[in-house]
């Protein structure tokens, strides 16, 4: 039988098949993802390992925690779990990134831990973000995310999978997030509940990995397990920028070991080369639970809420209403990158924020408010009376 990409995936991280088994939706696995990340959940997690008399991991490599929800709380009580949470991190050889560094699925992304076609989880809904580099980003529970310490693996049912079909191109004022609001509004009956989706259709290739990774990160809202963009040229550009990038960054910051000649362990041109040899595509004729086509072109910048993503509204039609704005945050893990930030500063140029408005801004990483500082975007805010938060989901 044929198969979709996300049930490829799927197949390559499965443990303990049947040589002849075809992994397929439904399917209850066993699964060893190439990484798993924790965050400030991590102190919850301790225990549940410790109470199946676990002792140390089962792949130091494999294990990843980032401290990013509550970095603002400089209490005793915080930094004391904060630090103990490091503590446990060195001790056991875990990959380790400390409060200030960024949003943790940032890091997954910026540190080649959420690498196109393998699957990566995390005990956070918004895993999902993952899938905007191809990856198979999914969320797990707690005790899994403690099993999988322990063991290498877990389990995992293969979900119904929907394919999404981009047709057209969006408009220069319309962005990825509005198309991720609209598609949370238009089809807000619930129906791609606990399926996995794959982006695809030409129109995909007029949206940046940014793009991409907002949409993949708010298929959450949509009610999705994972939300997966098909890898292209855009995938592998974005690759070797960041390459590049990081050689010319110097290793700061890194993690995990590095070899010999000071090579990133995960993103180099090296692997990014097999990558481009080796692509996984959905066979044409896979089975696609369900199909949704959206033209790029008629979608507009959109507004979401209030308090749901299954209520939206058109910004044209909310701004002769005069809704009274009394705090404002930009950004959080959908879209807190540089291209986000960029924008604000362009809108913000020259202007003062409102009376009566608090304006947040925290950037999705250490990397991204140094290049906005550099590029001048973070003073710009700054000067508009923006008020500034440490990196991280705020």
């Amino acid at each position: 039988m044929s198969q979709t990409l996300i049930e490829k995936i799927a197949q390559k991280f499965a443990v303990g098949l049947n040589p002849n088994h075809e992994v397929h939706a439904g399917d209850y696995l066993s699964i060893k993802p190439a990484y798993v990340m924790t965050h400030d959940n991590t102190g919850a997690v301790i225990p549940k390992f410790k109470s199946i008399g676990a002792t140390k991991l089962a792949n130091p490599r494999q294990v990843v925690i980032t401290l990013d929800h509550n970095v603002q709380d400089k209490s005793e009580k915080n930094l004391e779990k904060y630090k103990k949470i490091e503590d446990f991190a060195k001790s056991m050889g875990a990959d380790f990134y400390p409060a200030g560094r960024g949003i943790g699925h940032q890091i997954m992304c910026e540190e080649g831990y959420a690498w196109p076609l393998t699957m990566a989880v995390a005990s956070d809904s918004h895993s999902n973000m993952y899938g905007g580099l191809g990856c198979l980003g999914t969320p797990i529970v707690r005790t899994d995310a403690a099993a999988i310490w322990a063991t290498g693996r877990t389990w995992w049912q293969v979900p119904p999978i929907a394919k999404v079909i981009l047709t057209g191109k969006l408009r220069i004022d319309v962005k990825g997030k509005d198309l991720i609001i609209a598609l949370c509004g238009y089809f807000n009956h619930d129906e791609l509940l606990n399926h996995a989706i794959e982006f695809t259709g030409e129109g995909v290739k007029s949206l940046s990995v940014d793009e991409r990774l907002a949409i993949a990160n708010m298929t959450t809202e949509w009610g999705a397990l994972a939300g997966v963009f098909h890898v292209d040229e855009i995938t592998i550009k974005w690759l070797r920028n960041r390459a590049d990038y990081i050689s010319k960054r110097g290793l700061e910051g890194v993690a995990s070991d590095i070899d010999g000649n000071g090579i990133h362990p995960r993103v180099n041109h090296k692997r990014i080369d097999e990558l481009e040899k080796n692509i996984l595509r959905a066979d044409d004729d896979a089975f696609y639970s369900k199909e949704l086509t959206i033209d790029l072109s008629t979608i507009e910048p959109f507004v979401s809420g209030p308090n749901t993503v299954k209520t939206f509204a058109p910004v044209s039609e909310l701004k002769n209403k005069e809704v009274k704005i009394n705090k404002a945050y930009l950004v959080s893990c959908v879209n807190s990158r540089l291209d986000d930030i960029k924008e604000a500063a362009e809108v913000v140029k020259g202007k003062k924020i409102a009376d009566g408005v608090q304006f947040y801004i925290a950037a999705a990483s250490s990397e991204v408010q140094k290049e906005t500082e550099q590029k001048g975007y973070w003073q710009t805010l700054l000067e508009a009376g923006a008020i500034p938060l440490p990196p991280g989901c705020g």
